[in-house]
């Protein structure tokens, strides 16, 4: 491959790259800023990022049931009761985003317990159907993910709406990220190879003007 074709294909790759790396705006998405000791939990009205919306509050667990998704702690969303928490994003108005999160049903617990749901701006991103599954023996983790448009200042909440007995599902490893720009085309090597040709004659052409 010539230099020409090499240096071309090397700058589509990197503009293909570019929209691969985006930031998170969520804070405290994996939730472990408020650390806990392992094998404990506790319930917060507010931690790092999220407040509560209602019920009794946010509890955090490090590694009670089972492990996390991402790092060592994860909420439980049906704390002493049924809770609701949410976070407030600037976002770009019009820009489409990338919402996800993982969830796992809590251990040895049915799916009637393990209802939760997500809400962009108040509306279930779930079409009120909600996320649940029957627990296993450990943590099962599922990565879920939800194409959303900012308006500028959103609030994402997550809900626990299964029986309200304080066991339920869990959540970790929330992140929103503007949507990638698709990749800019790279050149056909044919017409890369007609085009480095062309130059070649094309540099020609001046040297006999010049002589």
């Amino acid at each position: 491959m010539n230099s020409l074709l090499k240096g071309a294909v090397a700058s589509g790759l990197l503009l293909g790259l570019t929209g691969i790396a985006q930031a998170n705006l969520i804070v405290n998405g994996s939730f472990e800023e408020n650390a806990l000791a392992r094998g404990s939990w506790s319930v917060f009205n507010a931690i790092d990022g999220w407040s509560t919306v209602w019920g009794p509050g946010i509890e955090i667990q490090n590694n009670v049931t089972g492990p996390a998704f991402d790092g060592m702690q994860f909420v439980e969303l049906d704390s002493h009761a049924n809770s609701a928490m949410a976070q407030t994003v600037g976002t770009a108005v019009g820009q489409t985003y990338l919402l996800e999160f993982a969830y796992s049903p809590r251990p040895g617990v049915d799916s009637y317990s393990n209802l939760i749901d997500v809400f962009w701006n108040g509306v279930s991103l779930t079409d009120n159907a909600g996320i649940t599954a029957n627990g296993a023996s450990t943590t099962l983790w599922s990565l879920l993910n939800f194409n959303v448009v900012g308006t500028g200042n959103d609030i994402l909440t997550f809900a626990a709406l299964g029986k309200s007995d304080a066991v339920g599902g869990f959540l970790d490893g929330v992140s929103l990220t503007a949507a990638a720009s698709p990749p800019a085309p790279v050149p056909e090597p044919a017409a890369l190879l007609l085009f480095g040709t062309g130059l070649v004659g094309l540099s020609g052409w001046i040297r006999r003007m010049r002589t």
